[in-house]
């Protein structure tokens, strides 16, 4: 029987003092950037050179990694559903949206915690559904609702600071606001 890695070391309960939910969004065309990932840290973008950025401010927006092990199978992956909803609707958005279902993409997410993680290394995330809502009541959403899927045979890995850095370097200065 093949020997398998095991955790090292155990876990002290934390404080109190995080917070659930996202900030931004930064997307990128799939490709093989050939990150540096050790750890589940990413600490080098590889050759990542340009992402687009969405701000986020609604408490709908969430992601859900979900893994999944299988003795009978040997096998183990990660299933991330994410939920993105950006208010407003132009033309312009409409159209983003559009072509975010014809390819893959990049996707990393700051949370309110201020950590940075990066989904779709190995085989992208793809836009899956996307609605459009214009409410029923004067004070309902108003704007797209996307979802995203990733299938990946590791975690998304978390960036390091350095990494942070080297990803708001490279944000567009192209948006789509009217």
């Amino acid at each position: 029987m093949a020997v398998c890695d095991f955790i090292v070391s155990g876990r002290l309960l934390e404080c109190k003092n995080y917070a659930g939910g996202l900030v931004n969004a930064f997307l990128a065309p799939f490709s093989d950037i050939a990150p540096t990932v050790v750890a589940s840290e990413m600490t080098g973008l590889g050759t990542l050179d340009e992402v687009f950025k969405f701000e986020l401010k609604n408490t709908g927006n969430t992601v859900i990694e979900t893994e999944t092990a299988s003795r009978d199978n040997g096998t183990t992956f990660y299933d991330t559903a994410l939920s993105i909803m950006l208010t407003g609707l132009t033309a312009p958005l409409l159209n983003q949206a559009k072509l975010l279902s014809r390819d893959r993409m990049l996707v990393f997410l700051e949370d309110n915690n201020g950590k940075f993680h990066c989904f779709g290394l190995k085989n992208g995330v793809d836009k899956t559904t996307g609605t459009r809502e214009l409410g029923g009541a004067l004070g309902d959403f108003y704007g797209l609702k996307l979802t995203l899927q990733a299938l990946e045979p590791d975690v998304a890995p978390i960036l390091s600071s350095g990494a942070v850095t080297s990803l708001l370097a490279i944000v567009s200065a192209t948006y789509i606001n009217d």
